[in-house]
């Protein structure tokens, strides 16, 4: 989770740099590393025994779903929702209970179900996203997240609308208020 300019505390980055930087950035301390290769290639290189988040695997295409669904699909699910409430931050929308309780179950009724991964390993990763966006050292504005929300939501949204429509041959109702939160978001009124 990168979310850009440290507006809120440049002028501390600027005084532990030394000098101004008008190209900062900051993210936050986290890495998985998935290589799609054979398995020898864990025997060869130890990763694991280095202490790094490293998976080989024969196909890496369920680990991108993943990623782009849970934790991009999550941002983009919950940006719309989260700015009509008032909320500025990801981490206050994860806080607040309506916004907060929308996305967990979004997540846990609407993606994961889409996804094919063990469900425990699907669950243990939105926990850490979840987490993720809960940290106090990472302020990501809602209002950064929303930048071409529309190609966002076609490519991390949709996907799980359409595979949760295909499996149970209901619709997905977060899923389907968010892009409603979506147009609304756009009229550019704010929870009026």
């Amino acid at each position: 989770i990168v979310p850009g300019y440290p507006r809120d505390t440049i002028d501390e980055v600027t005084k532990e740099l030394g000098y101004i930087d008008k190209a900062v950035d900051v993210g936050e301390l986290f890495h998985l590393w998935v290589i799609e290769g054979p398995k020898w290639i864990s025997n060869e290189i130890p990763f694991e025994k280095a202490g790094l988040n490293v998976k080989v695997v024969a196909d890496m295409t369920p680990y991108r779903t993943r990623k782009v669904r849970i934790l991009n699909g999550a941002h983009t699910t919950l940006v719309p929702v989260a700015y009509l409430l008032h909320l500025d931050t990801v981490g206050e929308a994860v806080d607040d209970a309506l916004a907060g309780k929308f996305l967990t179950q979004t997540v846990e009724r609407e993606i994961i179900p889409t996804l094919d991964l063990p469900k425990q390993e699907l669950e243990d990763f939105a926990k850490a996203v979840f987490d993720r966006f809960r940290n106090p050292f990472v302020k990501h504005y809602l209002m950064s997240i929303a930048l071409n929300s529309f190609s966002k939501y076609e490519t991390r949204v949709l996907p799980s609308l359409l595979e949760y429509l295909s499996r149970t041959k209901e619709l997905p109702k977060h899923l389907v208020f968010s892009l409603a939160a979506l147009l609304e978001f756009y009229r550019g009124k704010r929870g009026e």
